[in-house]
């Protein structure tokens, strides 16, 4: 054999191991996702007894939380609920060698996360103007904010009439490839947004996406930049608001945007507000917290700043993440707290 035949042969051969070590591999990798799958099927049953079982155990954190004598009355970014340090110059401290990761229960271990949504806006009650600011408090140009918030206006209404200045009802969205139905009902989740006319994915998620990449509205024209400064901690619409919630902000929780929006857009109010909530060292959620306790604490409160506020939470979303061995699964539910031991469970799905 002449070399460059050889050579040319040896070059096949490896070209050709390489193909079957390729081959290989991505076999492998499919058997690892389909024992992955296989075990997760097999376990799904015990997998969702876990996670329901992660819901009582919040429900019975929550419920333990109001009755600690000196925190009853309000919820905060400090107490143990929140994942903060929680009652810890408490000599009757309930919470004492709890955690909530890594609960063991049965064979299993569950791991929770709880959020008040009385932290945010309700998307479904909020008015116009309001929402309107809330936009632009988000980094949505002013041109875009107010087409924006006709378009969410006429999703969430039940009529087909279209708002002036960028609304949008069936016949737009029947228009889009592919169509799909307007909702012409209350938002089940703020992720419903990214439907609306108008929304984009740098909107909806804020600085987790990077800055804004447009400012211009419905029909392509560039609008001018809002007076009002977005928000510096870049804080999307998924920071702002919620779909469920009894309607009023709480104070101890909401993120510096939700409090600067319900206080009309002002970032220096909004400001005094965080620093007298998180205490000497500026951090939300640690032990020197200061949490207001009473509306009469809150800078400037009145009629209009108590019906737009409290310092208690009632609605709470559930994230919890449920292992047995290899098989894992997470779920997600929203509980109403009542004023008893009778917390409602509103929804409870997988995530």
């Amino acid at each position: 054999m002449r070399p460059s035949a050889h050579g040319a042969a040896l070059v096949i051969v490896l070209v050709l191991v390489l193909s079957m070590a390729v081959i290989a591999g991505a076999f492998a990798y499919a058997m690892k996702i389909e024992t992955r799958l296989s075990v997760n099927t097999q376990s799904a049953p015990e997998l969702e007894w876990l996670g329901r079982s992660g819901v009582e155990f919040s429900k019975w954190v929550l419920d333990t939380q109001r009755r600690i004598p000196d925190q009853a009355g309000y919820d905060a970014l400090n107490q143990f609920w929140a994942g903060g340090p929680g009652p810890i110059e408490s000599v009757d401290n309930p919470f004492a060698g709890i955690s909530l990761k890594d609960i063991p229960i049965g064979e299993g271990l569950v791991s929770i996360e709880i959020i008040d949504l009385e932290r945010r806006i309700n998307l479904n009650t909020v008015s116009e103007p309001t929402l309107e600011l809330a936009l632009q408090v988000a980094g949505v140009g002013a041109g875009d904010a107010g087409s924006i918030t006709a378009a969410i206006a006429d999703w969430r209404d039940r009529d087909d009439l279209e708002h002036a200045g960028g609304g949008a009802e069936k016949s737009y969205y029947l228009g889009l490839n592919p169509p799909y139905i307007a909702k012409d009902g209350a938002f089940d989740d703020p992720s419903e947004l990214l439907k609306v006319r108008g929304v984009t994915p740098e909107m909806y998620w804020g600085g987790r996406l990077g800055p804004m990449v447009s400012n211009r509205n419905a029909a392509g024209h560039r609008q001018p930049i809002s007076s009002v400064t977005p928000d510096e901690s870049g804080a999307g619409m998924v920071d702002i608001f919620s779909a469920i919630s009894v309607g009023r902000v709480n104070i101890n929780t909401a993120p510096q945007a939700v409090i600067r929006v319900m206080l009309g857009g002002d970032p220096n109010l909004a400001m005094q507000v965080i620093q007298r909530r998180a205490g000497p060292d500026g951090v939300d959620g640690t032990e020197d917290d200061n949490p207001y306790r009473t509306m009469a604490e809150v800078p400037g409160a009145g009629v209009t700043t108590g019906n737009l506020f409290t310092v208690q939470s009632t609605t709470f979303e559930l994230h919890v993440d449920a292992r047995i061995g290899s098989a894992h699964k997470r779920f997600v539910s929203v509980i109403r707290r009542g004023a008893a031991r009778d917390s409602q469970i509103m929804l409870f799905h997988p995530e």
